[in-house]
This record gives C-alpha cells, sequence and structure tokens, in this order.
C-alpha cells in the first residue's frame, strides 16, 4: 500500500495545478462569465466618454442635402480581451458606413477596458452595445443613444 501511496504523493501537486496553469484556453473568447468586462467607472462613466467622444461629423456629412433628419442604430458586438483591450468590432446590422467607422473609431479611442473574470483569471470576453444615433439638420442638434 505504501508503493501505492508514494507516486500518489509525487503526482497530487501536478495534478491539482494542471486547471490552474492550463493555457489552452487563453486564446479563447467567454461568452459567460463570472464577473463581465467593464469600462473603468462602469456604464455611466461609458456612455458619458461616447456623448464626449463620438464623432458626428463623418455621418452628417454623408447625409444628402435633402435630408433633413437622420437616426440609425449600430448593434455591436465586440470582444475585451485579457489585457482590456477592444477588438473583433462586428456589426449585428448593417448601418451607414460614416456611422459604423464613426463607432470603430470610438472604441479604439477607448480606454482599456477592467477584463472579465473567470475563476479568478483575466480572459478574452464577448460584449454587446447598441448606439443610436439621431442628427436634426434643421436644429443642429445631435444625439447619441447607448444602450446594453
Amino acid at each position: 500500500m505504501v508503493k501505492t501511496l508514494i507516486p500518489l504523493f509525487v503526482l497530487f501537486p501536478f495534478l491539482t495545478t494542471a486547471q490552474i496553469t492550463d493555457k489552452s484556453d487563453e486564446n479563447k473568447i467567454f461568452e459567460k462569465v463570472e464577473t463581465d468586462a467593464a469600462f473603468p467607472g462602469g456604464p455611466a462613466k461609458w456612455k458619458e466618454f461616447v456623448k464626449n467622444n463620438f464623432n458626428f461629423s463623418p455621418v452628417e456629412k454623408d447625409l444628402p442635402d435633402s435630408v433633413t433628419s437622420f437616426s440609425d442604430t449600430a448593434k455591436i458586438q465586440f470582444v475585451v480581451d485579457r489585457n482590456g483591450i477592444i477588438n473583433n468590432i462586428t456589426f449585428q446590422n448593417m448601418v451607414s458606413k460614416k456611422f459604423k467607422e464613426s463607432c470603430i473609431q470610438l472604441f479604439k479611442d477607448s480606454p482599456h477596458w477592467r477584463p472579465a473574470n473567470q475563476c479568478g483569471r483575466n480572459v478574452n470576453a464577448y460584449r454587446k452595445q447598441t448606439f443610436i444615433v439621431q442628427i436634426d439638420k434643421t436644429t443642429g442638434k445631435k444625439l447619441i443613444i447607448v444602450r446594453g
């Protein structure tokens, strides 16, 4: 019996740390996590960042003169990697080219996010965001609404 226990004592440290040090899922993108990735300061700060940094000019300049009121919705999926960097930005619906470019630029200008956490480790995770842009050329009113 002693002979059978010795191999277990030798292997036990390796068996218990295998799950913790397993790097096979470093590139895996999680859809569900214990703690979601988040903008530093939370959703209110993210909305403030979007409001202060969204560039309406390309969208507005691309509108024909005959259009006085414009509204579009972008449903966006992106990845916040384990270092807090946004990448893999994809649009889940069709949007105008200039609106898409402004959304992508906004994500590029964003500071690093707090990464998602799973089992005590930072992981890559999907996030979804909806932006609604509204432009009224007659009043000069421009609005970006953030959901999700």
